[in-house]
């Protein structure tokens, strides 16, 4: 990447600074190259031994509920499920449609938790970048999942990536205002 050093100066000291959690927001207008360093950092982390997650949700999925955070552990759900207690595998399993579960919808908290669950127990064997580009196309309750983890993840070994296209909303995203 030409011209662009002093951003992927930035990128590597978010990947390589204290120890986490931790999170960057990339933003700017469309077309500024913002997916271009978005790539390049989740390259990079990799490079670096992070364990990394990504989704690139668009516009025309915010109507599918919980696209994005199956896109986020699509790798990783096999492992995942095994390793969390059984109402919240019952719940992250049928929200991201990996199981046929009888009875009603997950309740929306135990989706919550067995994400952040998820998210913990990755993060124990490495550190772990979660990393979502364009996050303004997000759906709504991965949106809600992804907000519930940032605002709970205290010691664990994650780091948060997120790259928005400017707009004239001025909060930040997902409730990081809130974030510790």
């Amino acid at each position: 990447m030409v011209g662009r050093e002093d951003e992927l100066a930035a990128l590597a000291q978010f990947l390589a600074g204290p120890p986490p959690p931790r999170v960057l927001l990339l933003e700017g207008e469309a077309g500024i190259g913002k997916t271009t360093l978005w790539r390049q950092a989740t390259t990079l982390g990799e490079q670096r031994g992070l364990r990394t997650l990504t989704c690139s949700p668009a516009e025309s999925e915010t109507q599918l509920p919980f696209t994005a955070a199956g896109d986020l552990l699509r790798a990783e759900a096999a492992s995942v499920l095994d390793s969390l207690p059984p109402p919240q595998r019952r719940a992250l399993a049928a929200a991201l449609l990996l199981e046929d579960v009888e009875g009603p919808p997950p309740e929306p908290r135990a989706v919550a938790v067995a994400f952040l669950g998820a998210l913990r127990g990755l993060s124990e064997a490495e550190p772990l970048l979660v990393a979502v580009d364009d996050v303004q196309w997000l759906d709504g309750p991965s949106a809600l999942l992804l907000e519930f983890a940032l605002r709970r993840i205290r010691e664990e070994r994650v780091l948060f990536l997120l790259a928005r296209r400017a707009s004239g909303s001025t909060g930040a995203p997902l409730g990081l205002e809130r974030a510790p």
